[in-house]
């Protein structure tokens, strides 16, 4: 048997790859073999090394999930988060409310000889026509002729 057929059986044994038909004959070459058993041997010690050298431990699994525990923490996370924004909306009510009542305006007090003084605005009446049209200067002054007059301050003057 050539090195290299004998090194690529090595490697299938020692991985546990071998059918047991080849593996048998194997184990009678090497029983026979001084040189290929001690191969082996350095096979199979390299082939456990690396595999231990690269096994990750297994982690235990996480633990199973509390469902009705992680609802009740829910609800009070987001009580908690109403009843804040709650407080801060209703501070933000108070503090406007008191700064509009403290700066709010105060009237000026009237006196009664200022209201005595001055007079009612002059009423205008609306022209009798029908509004299905626009206004025009001819009606304007027709209708200022016939409504009473109401001064001549208050009456449009058309030229």
């Amino acid at each position: 048997m050539n090195r290299e057929h004998l090194d690529s059986l090595l490697v299938d044994r020692a991985l546990g790859e071998l059918p047991p038909a080849v593996a048998g004959l194997l184990e009678a070459h090497l029983a026979l073999d001084s040189v290929a058993a001690r191969r082996a041997a350095e096979f199979t010690a390299t082939i456990d090394l690396a595999t231990r050298a690269v096994a990750v431990p297994v982690a235990p699994p996480p633990p199973a999930l509390d469902r009705g525990r992680l609802r009740r923490s829910q609800f009070t996370v987001l009580a908690r988060l109403r009843r804040t924004e709650l407080l801060a909306f209703a501070a933000c009510l108070a503090l406007g409310l008191g700064l509009g009542w403290f700066a709010r305006p105060t009237p000026a007090p009237v006196s009664p000889s200022l209201v005595a003084l001055t007079s009612p605005a002059p009423a205008v009446t609306a022209p009798a026509e029908p509004r299905s049209t626009f206004w025009s200067v001819s009606r304007l002054t027709v209708s200022q002729h016939s409504t009473p007059a109401t001064g001549a301050l208050h009456r449009p003057v058309w030229r």
